[in-house]
């Protein structure tokens, strides 16, 4: 079953809400919560960040993401 783009990008939200204080999930638990890669979540969080449904999030937790992204981009490269 495919889920709704929508809800997954809620899930994601709410990962990075759960993690972020211990630095993001492990590879395990990106693999098991949504079949990603490291680089593949951090590309997907960046995308959901970039929508002006971003403008729903706290101000001070949409930054502390962005700030997230933006430093895990350096050093998690995506596998082609």
């Amino acid at each position: 079953m495919i889920e709704d783009p929508v809800i997954e990008d809620m899930r994601i939200i709410e990962f990075a809400r759960r993690w972020l204080p211990y630095g993001g999930g492990t590879t395990g638990d990106l693999l098991v919560e949504f079949g990603m890669t490291p680089a593949c979540y951090i590309a997907r969080l960046d995308s959901i960040l970039a929508r002006p449904t971003d403008n729903q999030l706290d101000p001070n937790f949409r930054e502390d993401l962005r700030r997230f992204v933006s430093l895990r981009a350096l050093t998690t490269r995506p596998t082609s």
